[in-house]
């Protein structure tokens, strides 16, 4: 994730079922620490260690 100093932040988001940005206003959003591998292993929920932030989508 790249956040700039104006506050405004782009990062790719692997999520195929997501048509629209409109879809997810209302919806909240965890930030962890690590890189996500997409897999329950080796540790589960993709290993991304612990939460960072997070927030609800305006």
């Amino acid at each position: 994730m790249i956040v700039l100093a104006d506050g405004t932040a782009t990062n790719p988001v692997l999520a195929p079922r997501i048509k629209s940005l409109t879809e997810v206003v209302g919806h909240s959003m965890m930030i962890h620490e690590g890189g996500d591998n997409h897999s329950d292993h080796p540790k589960p929920l993709g290993g991304g260690g612990a939460r960072m932030a997070c927030g609800v989508i305006k």
